[in-house]
């Protein structure tokens, strides 16, 4: 399966998670969307934090790119 085949099967909750997560805003304790984004392996525990793994980041970017079609992303 390829990184855009997995794009493609990201929900919109699992993007805002995965938005959340770069943002660093607050994470609840449980998050069953956050879970299941750790099974992808595009999140990873990082002591008492969260952090995107390196595939997490070019999922992000590449869902916002497609997002803002003919724009730029940061």
């Amino acid at each position: 399966m390829t990184e855009k085949q997995k794009l493609l099967i990201l929900s919109q909750p699992q993007r805002s998670t995965l938005e959340g997560l770069s943002n660093r805003r607050p994470q609840l304790p449980t998050d069953p969307i956050r879970d299941e984004l750790v099974t992808l392996g595009l999140v990873v525990k990082q002591g008492a934090k969260w952090a995107l793994t390196p595939q997490g980041k070019k999922v992000l970017a590449a869902s916002s790119n497609r997002r803002n079609a003919g724009g730029f992303s940061v």
